[in-house]
């Protein structure tokens, strides 16, 4: 008889929307290192929550793993990220990041120097956050726009292959898909 005077049992799902979403999480992106070869690995944390708005601020490092550029050279990057995302209905979000740091191109395709640059690039994103049931790991597919805004040692970029007309640095689309870790 002492089941009958006993509170009913939560079930699993509201179980887990009681439960408060992770502070902190470790992103990575699992689809870089095959196209355009390069990685992005960042920590986040939850800024501000006020029902489905929330906020989240990021940091961590950027490498492009050296490789030929027909228009250009041999190209590099080594920088740090920082950015903002904001969701807007569960994992919805828009995000906004940048990255500083050190571009290096060796053996320009033109005049065969080597260019070490300070390179400053933003880039926004459209994406969703998803949380995979009952689990601390997470997916985060987006799209999204970069440009190169700043550029210390800018060098010679070409339209196509002729290497005839020069176009400098250009908005370029970009995807990624972020695996993370809530903690």
């Amino acid at each position: 008889m002492a089941a009958a005077n006993a509170p009913p049992r939560a079930s699993s799902a509201q179980t887990r929307a009681e439960k408060p979403e992770s502070r902190f999480g470790l992103e990575t992106d699992i689809l870089w290192p095959f196209f355009p070869g390069a990685t992005r690995t960042h920590v986040t944390a939850k800024l501000w929550q006020k029902g489905q708005l929330r906020g989240d601020v990021y940091a961590g490092v950027n490498v492009d793993f050296p490789q030929d550029r027909e228009t250009e050279g041999r190209f590099a990057d080594y920088s740090v990220a920082s950015g903002y995302r904001q969701y807007v209905w569960r994992g919805l979000h828009a995000e906004f990041s940048q990255t500083t740091g050190l571009g290096v191109l060796q053996d320009h395709v033109t005049t065969g120097k080597t260019y070490n640059s300070f390179d400053w690039l933003m880039s926004g994103y459209v994406g969703y956050k998803y949380q995979f049931p009952g689990r601390k790991l997470y997916i985060v597919p987006q799209f999204g726009i970069a440009r190169v805004v700043y550029k210390a040692n800018p060098w010679p970029i070409f339209e196509d292959k002729t290497l005839t007309r020069q176009v400098g640095e250009t908005p370029f689309p970009l995807g990624a898909l972020r695996l993370g870790y809530s903690f």
